[in-house]
């Protein structure tokens, strides 16, 4: 038996899906389990070992997967992406079933369509279609709904199986133009980057916070895409005992680096996802922003660093390039000192 998911969002939103692909996994044990994904992101999927099989695809060249599974027939189909590319993709493919959230103009798309939770967080939204074919999972989220401000162990981010001995990061180390990191020192990461300019933290602010702790005596590094290589290396420059590695290391090279730091301090991005998949101490900067849109980390171990009484926020869903006010107030108001406080309580 086949089934298949098609999640081709950013990579924070496809990590939200775990808990979704772990359950498929409970209801169908014996089933081949196959990944859609954005190009880029099914090495990282198919490192974590939760799916049989990891598609990559284009965003703009859906179609293509069409012809490359048209022979296919999957028993279920589930799609928690809601854009109009990705419902044609399912209208092109074989299965007994499809599943996906209720719109007004979907009805020809699907067998079975969810009502989509908006005061629910991504994660237990992403679950509601499991819940459609599960009648086990199902009960989990009734269960939820009385405990709305809890994560449920059953829906928990976290991979027990995600761990490395310090030589084995210290492989991921090896022929990258980083030299002095000890892995078997303290030491703390930083994700200053984000795919949207006014998600992120002021570069100013995470120099002063990095600048103090390695005063503390921990070792700063900085983790990046490579489009955010500029920006992480122009901090490391500025801190002592710092390292950038941005632009160097694959996402799950990336997420073997985490796995042996403090903590993370990084802004509403991919990177505060990932420390959820490790249980990983996490304070995230939320800005344009707000964790009631349901993209808060799915993490216990997270803490989310916010002005609330901003009547601006949230200026969009996902944030935007510039702010829309012109005063970027929602991060600029973040303080370097409160930062360092909690750092000290929350990092251990």
């Amino acid at each position: 038996m086949n089934h298949i998911y098609i999640q081709t969002a950013f990579l924070g939103d496809l990590l939200l899906a775990v808990p979704s692909l772990r359950q498929i996994r409970y209801w169908s044990p014996q089933s081949h389990l196959t990944l859609v994904c954005r190009k880029g992101l099914g090495s990282l999927m198919q490192s974590l070992g939760i799916v049989d099989e990891v598609i990559e695809v284009d965003k703009k060249q859906k179609q293509g997967l069409v012809k490359e599974l048209r022979g296919q027939k999957f028993h279920t189909l589930f799609c928690p992406h809601q854009s109009m590319s990705s419902h044609k993709l399912v209208s092109g493919l074989q299965a007994e079933q499809k599943v996906g959230y209720k719109k007004i103009w979907n009805s020809t798309y699907f067998d079975k369509r969810v009502e989509r939770r908006l005061d629910w967080p991504e994660a237990i939204r992403q679950l509601q279609l499991v819940a459609s074919v599960d009648d086990k999972v199902e009960v989990k989220l009734e269960a939820f709904s009385q405990k709305p401000d809890q994560i449920p162990q059953w829906s928990e981010m976290f991979m027990s199986q995600l761990h490395w001995s310090e030589g084995q990061i210290e492989e991921v180390l090896q022929g990258k133009s980083v030299k002095g990191l000890r892995v078997d020192k303290p030491y703390i990461c930083m994700a200053p980057g984000s795919v949207w300019e006014t998600k992120r933290w002021p570069p100013s602010s995470f120099k002063k916070v990095a600048v103090e702790l390695s005063r503390w005596g921990f070792q700063v590094v900085l983790l990046g895409a490579p489009d955010e290589r500029v920006i992480c290396e122009g901090l490391s420059k500025q801190i002592p005992n710092s390292f950038s590695l941005a632009g160097h290391l694959s996402i799950f090279e990336s997420l073997k680096i985490l796995s042996k730091s403090r903590g993370l301090l990084c802004n509403d991005s991919g990177s505060m996802h990932m420390a959820s998949l490790l249980h990983l101490p996490c304070i995230a900067f939320f800005g344009p922003t707000v964790q009631e849109l349901g993209y808060k980390p799915w993490n216990p171990k997270a803490l989310v660093v916010e002005k609330n009484d901003l009547l601006c926020r949230p200026c969009g869903q996902h944030g935007g390039r510039y702010c829309p006010i012109g005063t970027h107030q929602c991060m600029e108001d973040i303080s370097p000192e409160d930062v360092l406080k909690k750092i000290k309580q929350h990092f251990k």
